[in-house]
């Protein structure tokens, strides 16, 4: 959440700003605890399948709601042309997360930081050239 929060005061250069984020979300989710829990959902969803519902549950949900209303600010103050802002949300964070998981191999690979770097720069320019 505290990585959402800077973009409360993003200052003037928003795609510095979004890098910076979707670089921390994308080290977050090429962590260790990150690969863990996919490991074991993976490894786990047949035999118990509410397991994927319930382990992103809250997490992720305040994830998206708290980037949702941090980009409906941006909008509001014509940064962004958005008019869903919980759909760009989602949107921003299948672009950082979704390369970075299947190249983990669902968290069974080691994604080297600059290939991190790389998926957050494609995710925050392919982002901003649909909504910038």
């Amino acid at each position: 959440m505290a990585i959402i929060g800077r973009l409360a005061d993003p200052g003037d250069d928003l795609r510095a700003a979004l890098l910076a984020v979707g670089g921390d979300l994308a080290r977050v989710d090429c962590g260790e605890r990150a690969r863990a829990l996919r490991r074991l959902l993976h490894a786990e969803a047949t035999r118990f399948p509410e397991l994927l519902d319930a382990a992103p549950g809250r997490g992720a949900e305040r994830l998206t709601e708290a980037l949702a209303d941090r980009l409906a600010r941006l909008a509001l103050s014509g940064r962004l042309r958005i008019t869903d802002p919980a759909l760009a949300a989602e949107q921003f964070l299948a672009l950082v997360t979704g390369p970075l998981q299947s190249r983990s191999r669902y968290g069974n690979r080691v994604v080297p930081v600059q290939e991190q770097r790389a998926v957050t720069v494609a995710a925050v320019d392919m982002f901003l050239l649909a909504v910038g």
